[in-house]
């Protein structure tokens, strides 16, 4: 049996990249499939990076957001029909909105009924370490960000919430496939 994890995109071109590394590493690696499920934004990121057709390539179901419960994401995380959910990049957006139980977007109601049922939310804030970072832009450029205080606070906050196990970096995913599935 194939085990399957619900992967949600935001709209970060920062670490999009190496998320996206990741997650076909882990599919060639391991007998899992990831269903994709991008916010509205996500879809606008993974175009402008020219991301887009690589990801359909790579996974047979990707899902754009319609609504907050369309596509029914939150029920398939309820009933077990994917043995984790993986927020990664997750915006400063999207983080600010679980922090403060805001559930209206695809990702953030999923987010906020999954961690009823006690299935595993992972999330991989961009916005998380003190200081600035470089990220690099379509065109190979590198750009300058500097982490905001309330970023850093909102972070913090879903680090202490039930049901969210905050990753500080993406090779902690490998770590997490391997403790919670059967491989």
């Amino acid at each position: 049996m194939v085990d399957k994890i619900a992967w949600g995109i935001t709209g970060s071109g920062d670490f999009m990249r190496e998320s996206l590394d990741i997650m076909e590493e882990i599919v060639a690696r391991y007998e899992i499939r990831i269903d994709i499920f991008l916010s509205r934004e996500a879809e606008i990121v993974l175009k402008f990076y020219h991301y887009m057709n690589e990801l359909k390539e790579n996974f047979s179901k990707v899902f754009t957001e319609q609504g907050p419960n369309i596509p029914f994401l939150s029920g398939k995380l309820q009933i077990g029909k994917y043995r984790m959910f993986i927020i990664c990049p997750a915006t400063a957006n999207t983080v600010a909105k679980i922090a403060h139980g805001i559930a209206d977007s695809l990702i953030t109601n999923s987010a906020a009924q999954t961690m009823k049922v006690d299935v595993p939310v992972y999330i991989f804030p961009v916005d998380q370490k003190q200081g600035e970072i470089l990220t690099t832009l379509p065109d190979g450029s590198e750009l300058k960000i500097h982490m905001r205080d309330v970023d850093l606070k909102n972070v913090q906050i879903i680090k202490d919430m039930k049901g969210i196990t905050v990753l500080e970096a993406l090779n902690e995913v490998n770590d997490i496939i391997l403790g919670h599935l059967s491989l």
